[in-house]
């Protein structure tokens, strides 16, 4: 849907910040006097997944487990996984280079995804976290 406003630059500032919304290549400063809200989902990137773990012999959906995104190194967000055990990190770059997702769940560990290069959006499916024996555990 669009919405027409007649309103001040200073307001329309206001409201653009308030509501999340962008304007096409402002990096050329013509002052476009069109604002588009989540244009962050055609222009940038996201990684998205889910988290699941066998539980009594049946494969479940795991809410809350920490997922890190980490950029070259560098923590960028974390968020927890929702009740569906889906996790989400949207509005990155194109072109990005060397992420690694981790996921953490206590009783679990943590389980970690690397890719090169952020070339596109990736879901990066189902994740399934292994909870350690206790050989495991012992050694």
């Amino acid at each position: 849907a669009m919405k027409a406003v007649k309103v001040e630059d200073a307001d329309m500032a206001m409201q653009a910040k308030e509501e999340k919304l962008e304007v096409l290549k402002p990096e050329l400063g013509t002052r476009p006097r069109v604002y588009y809200k989540n244009l962050h989902r055609y222009s940038k990137c996201f990684i998205g997944g889910s988290v699941v773990a066998m539980i009594g012999g049946v494969k479940e959906c795991i809410s809350g487990a920490m997922v890190e995104l980490r950029i070259k190194n560098a923590a960028i967000d974390r968020v927890n996984s929702d009740t569906f055990g889906d996790f989400k990190f949207d509005g990155l770059r194109y072109n990005s280079a060397e992420y690694r997702v981790s996921i953490v769940l206590e009783g679990y560990g943590t389980r970690s995804l690397s890719r090169n290069h952020l070339d596109r959006s990736v879901n990066l499916g189902t994740i399934s976290l292994l909870r350690p024996t206790e050989e495991d555990v012992q050694m």
